[in-house]
């Protein structure tokens, strides 16, 4: 339990600095959050995609996996709410699309080193894709077009396509070209757990039964749907491991920015993101007790 606290706790220590420096502070967060969007998460993931040869087949069983937990967990939430007669839209986001990087990559990068990284890149291509295009056109109601131009404005599926070629390809990128991108690219850990906790400072709970039921199936069916699809895929190793522990991650930063963007159900969606955020204090830890 302790080694398992050793890898978990400085995690959520860093988040909570960026919660604390929001709280004592008027610092404005803008410029780092493009830093990282701009600069920060292309090269981790242009690098990430270099250090392993890719098998299609086996990263298809990633992408694929990615896939059916974030249908999966919308199609559960639309039965629930229909059984509840309540009508939603925003609070799809955080219960689809999961937190792929600011909790997931330091831990994983801890426990699995290169390969556990490589293995999250890969989960993640999908789900950025899947915030940029359906989850702009469900909070759009109508504007498809909205959601294909912002993820024309993603430089990490840029990154990530460039870096699938490259490692499909067999292309040596030169090591003049290749250590300053993985510099840059370890910058992405740390500030992607200050932002965090900074933007969690400022939300509060709200529609608490919704939240709660939002939050179970983000994370207990998240989880359930984690184990269906490794089995089915049959995963092993390392590639399990990831599956498994970014299906039972908290709700999307991201999709809180989206919802006050287009003014849907932006506070219940904080919420979510919020209460999924602390119940994986408690999560994670049991994650990875029962991974390792």
């Amino acid at each position: 339990m302790v080694d398992i606290l050793n890898v978990v706790l400085p995690t959520f220590l860093v988040i909570l600095v960026g919660f604390l420096i929001a709280k004592l502070s008027k610092i404005d967060m803008t410029a780092i959050v493009d830093l990282l969007f701009w600069v920060g998460l292309p090269a981790l993931v242009f690098t990430s995609m270099l250090g392993n040869k890719i098998v299609l087949s086996d990263a298809g069983k990633v992408w694929a996996s990615s896939l059916i937990i974030m249908g999966g967990c919308g199609v559960v939430a639309w039965i629930t709410f229909r059984l509840l007669r309540r009508k939603h839209s925003g609070v799809y986001l955080p219960i689809m699309l999961m937190n792929t990087v600011n909790i997931p990559f330091p831990i994983i990068s801890m426990l699995y080193g290169d390969k556990g990284i490589f293995a999250a890149v890969l989960f993640y291509i999908p789900n950025v894709i899947a915030i940029y295009s359906i989850g702009i056109l469900i909070l759009s109601k109508k504007n498809w077009k909205d959601g294909l131009k912002e993820m024309a404005k993603v430089p990490a599926i840029y990154a990530a396509i460039l870096g699938l070629a490259f490692n499909l390809l067999n292309i040596k990128t030169p090591e003049l070209i290749l250590q300053p991108l993985n510099l840059i690219g370890q910058i992405v850990v740390p500030l992607s757990l200050l932002i965090l906790g900074f933007k969690l400072a400022s939300v509060k709970i709200t529609h608490l039964s919704t939240t709660i039921i939002s939050s179970v199936i983000r994370l207990g069916v998240g989880l359930l749907l984690g184990f269906a699809v490794v089995a089915i895929f049959n995963m092993t190793g390392i590639m399990r491991a990831v599956v498994l522990f970014e299906s039972a991650m908290p709700g999307a930063v991201n999709t809180t920015l989206l919802t006050i963007k287009y003014d849907n159900e932006a506070e219940l969606v904080s919420s979510v993101v919020f209460l999924t955020t602390i119940v994986s204090l408690v999560m994670i830890p049991l994650l990875v007790w029962m991974l390792s």
